[in-house]
């Protein structure tokens, strides 16, 4: 039986596409297929390395917490996880040198099922033990290495009006003697993910100068809420101000913004 090489044995993170030894594209894929039909795209996985190697596509489910940071866990773990609407199509292959393999990624949600739904694709390399060597519980000795992520959206058209929220602005300490930073809670009340964008606005309350600071952008999840930091410079000339952060999700409506009043 023979030993297939694995690739540099290094953890990669969520939007990584290129190891060493091989490479992924796209690693997010969006769809909006609407509900009772179906939808397909198409991911490439190349192998760089010098040897053929086996490759191994696996699904898993994510979910932000407050800090916005994403925490794994097995395929069907989330209520709005995407396993049971996909099938990829071949899970496990062999790639020759400097060769390249079609991956086929359907989504076809259930009938009245609206909203998003996302999850990740796992692309790992499959390293073939000997029989001796092969962990037990592990199908045909086959172990595998760290992985690619490739992410995975769904949102039907059909949903309903957006609506997000943005509130609780305060200063926070901050280990840097050259900047002030403060935080703000992003609610996103609707059922799909809401593209961001949020931004500081500093007026004097005595002149009524204002100052617009570069904006953040980030997806906010439904029904989560998102701790958003900002940073303002330190050496501000001295006066009370009024400082808002004001959050624009794409709605047709007015910005939602939150208000305090800070010194300098």
């Amino acid at each position: 039986m023979r030993i297939i090489i694995a690739i540099l044995a290094i953890q990669l993170i969520s939007f990584m596409a290129y190891s060493q030894d091989f490479e992924v594209s796209p690693v997010r894929l969006f769809f909006n297929a609407e509900p009772g039909s179906s939808q397909v795209k198409t991911i490439v996985v190349k192998n760089h390395s010098n040897s053929t190697n086996s490759f191994l596509l696996s699904v898993s489910d994510f979910a932000l917490n407050s800090e916005g940071q994403r925490e794994y866990a097995p395929a069907n773990s989330h209520k709005r996880s995407i396993s049971n609407w996909m099938t990829i199509s071949p899970t496990f292959f062999e790639i020759a040198p400097n060769g390249e393999q079609q991956i086929s990624v359907s989504i076809q949600p259930p009938v009245d099922e609206f909203g998003s739904r996302w999850g990740t694709i796992n692309v790992r390399t499959a390293v073939e033990k000997m029989t001796f060597e092969a962990d037990k519980s592990l199908a045909a000795g086959m172990t595998v290495s760290p992985r690619i992520l490739v992410d995975v959206f769904q949102t039907s058209q059909g949903v309903g009006q957006l609506n997000a929220k943005i509130d609780q602005l305060r200063e926070i300490e901050s280990d840097d003697s050259t900047k002030r930073t403060f935080t703000a809670l992003v609610t996103n009340n609707s059922d799909v993910i809401v593209q961001c964008k949020s931004y500081l606005i500093l007026s004097n309350m005595l002149t009524g100068q204002e100052t617009i600071y570069p904006a953040k952008t980030f997806e906010s999840y439904p029904k989560h809420t998102l701790r958003v930091s900002f940073d303002l410079p330190a050496n501000i000339e001295k006066g009370t101000y009024a400082l808002a952060a004001i959050l624009d999700y794409g709605s047709t409506s007015t910005l939602e913004g939150t208000q305090i009043v800070i010194e300098y």
